[in-house]
């Protein structure tokens, strides 16, 4: 792949999770309100805005070709996809849609992290002690 289909695909990916992520604070928070308790939307808040934290340093990293961007993009995906099965009042379609886009962003990032080269480190000399 090369390099500028690269950087659009990660970035696609970023910003499809970055709104995900502001859909759900808005129908929390501002559609729907009365639906969640008030531990509810707390907890739910936390969620996105760690998923949103998660999700723009996965794509700093990633465009940067470092290993460690896939690895927090499959933790992203995971979480994800646990959060869409376990989310109550939704219905099922948003539901289904959350897990298979959870699960089809952690095998991208799978074989994102093994299309990354493997970064070699320099051996420094050893010098010997007198």
């Amino acid at each position: 792949m090369n390099e500028k289909m690269y950087k659009t695909i990660v970035a696609l990916w970023g910003i499809i999770l970055l709104i995900l992520q502001a859909i759900t604070l808005i129908t929390v928070v501002g559609i729907n309100p009365g639906g969640y308790s008030t531990l509810t939307k707390l907890f739910i808040a936390l969620i996105a805005t760690l998923m949103t934290a998660l999700t723009i340093i996965f794509m700093v990293l990633s465009l940067k070709k470092k290993k460690s961007g896939p690895i927090i993009g499959i933790l992203v995906g995971i979480v994800y996809t646990i959060g869409s099965i376990t989310s109550l009042g939704v219905n099922i379609v948003a539901r289904v849609f959350g897990i298979v886009f959870g699960i089809a962003f952690v095998f991208y990032c799978i074989g994102l992290l093994k299309g990354l080269p493997v970064e070699k480190v320099k051996e420094q000399p050893v010098s010997e002690a007198h």
